[in-house]
């Protein structure tokens, strides 16, 4: 199960990004005339998302639930965001790794960026969150994510077991107004879920709740290969707001449920809980 995949959201203007700010600063004011109907005309062409660049390769590389949003705007709405990925087919893979490896490359954005490298099994990389601004007035929120991969197999093909090959995984950082998430995996049962790098939440007389759950078993039999001596390393970028950078390499390396340097105004009720859980058999 070879993945290699690449996506970037549409990039607007300067003025664009006027128009943004414009709708931040009126949220109260149309929350309190009872028009929050109106948002969605006034936000219909305004860049709302940033960048999120992914490439994984080999068996079981999950990126699920993950956020990149320039502005992100609830007003007297109710909002869930459930996402479920799973992935409990322990057969798919075999030679799945390309010789070069995972490798994500940011651009340039005027937004948020996410750069994800995945190379080996396993790795999870959910629920991460890396938007500008989100403003929740008098509205609920409501995101649930959950990753499950299971591997009961019992694999015969050396090539299955060679999962990271020796150039292994780089995430490498662009040039963003806003934060910026750069995630280099590589090996067997690598979490990263959870995690924040937002720059500014404002909560007023809402609820806002995120719950995030990974989980990684691997019940198959394996030999001495499960990790190549393919590394994994994260190379910054320039991002204006906060940076989240993490490299792993081995087993089990678990990142779960930091809550970054962002701001919060909790003028409402905003709750975060990550559960990361791995299991190996013989």
């Amino acid at each position: 199960m070879g993945q290699r995949g690449r996506h970037a959201a549409p990039r607007a203007g300067m003025q664009r990004v006027r128009r943004v700010a414009a709708v931040v600063l009126a949220a109260g004011a149309l929350a309190s005339a009872g028009t929050s109907a109106a948002f969605a005309d006034m936000l219909e062409d305004i860049p709302l998302s940033g960048e999120q660049n992914i490439d994984q390769v080999g068996a079981q590389n999950l990126a699920c639930g993950n956020s990149a949003r320039l502005v992100r705007l609830n007003v007297a709405q109710i909002e869930h965001r459930d996402r479920v990925c799973t992935d409990d087919d322990g057969h798919t893979g075999h030679n799945s790794a390309h010789a070069g490896g995972a490798r994500a490359e940011g651009g340039t954005t005027l937004g948020p960026q996410g750069n994800t490298a995945q190379t080996g099994k396993q790795n999870l990389a959910c629920g991460n969150s890396a938007d500008l601004v989100t403003v929740n007035v008098t509205g609920d929120m409501y995101w649930d994510t959950t990753c499950v991969v299971t591997d009961d197999g019992h694999h015969h093909h050396g090539g299955h077991q060679q999962g990271a090959h020796a150039e292994g995984a780089r995430a490498v950082g662009g040039t963003s107004v806003g934060p910026q998430a750069n995630t280099a995996q590589t090996g067997r049962q690598n979490l990263y879920c959870g995690n924040s790098a937002d720059a500014l939440t404002v909560n007023v007389m809402g609820t806002i709740s995120k719950h995030t759950t990974c989980a990684a078993a691997d019940r198959s039999s394996h030999g001495s290969g499960d990790t190549d001596h393919g590394r994994a390393s994260v190379l910054p970028g320039q991002a204006v707001g906060p940076e989240a950078n993490a490299a792993q390499n081995g087993n089990q390396n678990q990142t779960c449920g930091n809550p970054g340097t962002g701001v919060d105004v909790p003028l409402g009720r905003t709750t975060r809980q990550t559960s990361c859980t791995v299991h190996a058999g013989a």
